[in-house]
């Protein structure tokens, strides 16, 4: 069985409806209506430490832009303005004193009314901080990982809005991730309810052939914003980009595969199903898009700087 052991340092300082707070006054009450149903929105957001000392958010406005999207679709208003919530993410990283951080807006309703009606109910908005290792363990971002295809099927777009990162949806990737670990993977990829590739457990996925870079539409995989983050990449580099169903039997066939997103950054996969991808380590065109990836969030692209929100 594949085991992950991360130890990570929590921010003392949260920010909660406008104002920061100790974590111990973060208060959340039982009846919390999202935790009971899980109606509710997120991000994901990093920040890095640059080599001159600096930290910076990587892409901060289009993170920030996403989660006022997941509340317009999910129907629960952010009570605050949008320079504000930006704000609020810079200033728990500021007076957390953490550099390499992943940083948690949570949208949700607290009020201690059960039931399935929200109406009236008062969106509420936190935003905390914790140090951020690599997730698999920093040699798999040159070996790879081993995944599997998951028996479970991602969401259909009408059955759960899959542009939006809403917290109960997140249920259907942790079982698969799950499945995958006690059956000795590091991580799962999930088909679409019409049996193509859709997406990993949390992370948009890329594969390569003869050169070109293609990944899965965007039906029902989320609008990631590492995934757009490598097409811009690939793109700059002349590298063919094609957005198209994809196959199960094509990822036996890849000449590279990798996971990408906010947590994992740009992750190789080695294996898919104990089948062996390429020719088993990462590959020529992942190797330049994890590096030009990597120099973007550090400020070491200064082609990319304008994606960067120095804290």
């Amino acid at each position: 069985m594949v085991k992950t052991i991360i130890l990570r340092t929590m921010s003392n300082t949260y920010w909660l409806n406008g104002k920061y707070v100790q974590k111990e006054d973060a208060y959340l009450s039982p009846l919390t209506h999202t935790l009971h149903y899980g109606l509710g929105a997120f991000e994901g957001v990093r920040s890095y430490e640059a080599k001159n000392g600096e930290v910076n958010i990587f892409r901060l406005k289009e993170h920030t832009e996403r989660l006022f999207e997941s509340a317009k679709i999910i129907n629960v208003p952010i009570e605050f303005s949008f320079d504000e919530v930006m704000a609020a993410q810079l200033g728990v990283i500021s007076k957390s004193g953490l550099k390499d951080a992943y940083i948690r807006p949570l949208i949700y309703l607290n009020d201690e009314k059960l039931g399935l009606d929200i109406e009236g109910m008062k969106s509420h908005l936190m935003v905390s901080c914790w140090e951020w290792p690599s997730v698999f363990g920093a040699e798999t971002m040159e070996k790879g990982i081993d995944v599997m295809v998951s028996s479970f099927t991602r969401q259909f777009p009408n059955s759960l809005m899959t542009k939006s990162k809403i917290s109960g949806g997140y249920v259907n990737g942790i079982m698969a991730h799950d499945q995958a670990k006690r059956n000795g993977y590091h991580e799962a990829i999930l088909l679409d309810t019409t049996g193509f590739v859709a997406e990993g457990s949390g992370q948009n996925i890329f594969l390569i052939k003869d050169g070109k870079l293609f990944t899965p539409a965007l039906t029902c995989c989320l609008n990631g914003i590492t995934r757009r983050t490598v097409i811009q990449i690939a793109e700059d580099h002349n590298i063919e980009v094609i957005e198209r169903n994809i196959t199960r039997d094509e990822l036996y066939t890849a000449d590279e595969i990798f996971f990408c997103g906010t947590a994992v950054e740009v992750t190789p996969i080695r294996s898919v199903d104990k089948t062996e991808v390429g020719n088993g380590a990462r590959g020529e065109i992942t190797t330049l898009i994890q590096s030009k990836y990597l120099d973007a969030v550090r400020g070491e692209a200064k082609e990319y700087s304008d994606w960067l929100s120095k804290v």
